[in-house]
C-alpha cells in the first residue's frame, strides 16, 4: 500500500474546477432545453451562462479548501492508503 502524503491545491483545484464546469455546462443545456419547451427564452439564455460559471468556481474555491484540510490532516494522522499496481 501507498500513502498519498498531500495534493497539489491548485493544480488539483483547478481540474475539479473544469470538471465542475463541464457539468455545470451540461445541466445548463438540458435546463436551456427545458426553458425553451416552456417557452422562456430568457431564461434559456440565463441557464448557458450560469450554472457553468457557477459551478466552476465552486469547484475550484471548494477544492482549494478541501486540499489544504487533506495536507494538513495528512500530516498528522497519514494519508489515504491505495493500492497502485
Amino acid at each position: 500500500m501507498r500513502q498519498v502524503k498531500s495534493f497539489g491545491v491548485f493544480q488539483t483545484a483547478k481540474i475539479l474546477g473544469a470538471m465542475y464546469f463541464a457539468f455545470g455546462l451540461i445541466f445548463g443545456v438540458l435546463a436551456a432545453l427545458f426553458s425553451i419547451f416552456t417557452g422562456r427564452f430568457g431564461h434559456a439564455i440565463f441557464m448557458l451562462i450560469i450554472p457553468p460559471i457557477g459551478y466552476g468556481v465552486a469547484g475550484f474555491i471548494f477544492t482549494v479548501v478541501m486540499c489544504a484540510v487533506y495536507n494538513a490532516v495528512a500530516e498528522k494522522v497519514g494519508g489515504i492508503e491505495v493500492d497502485i499496481s
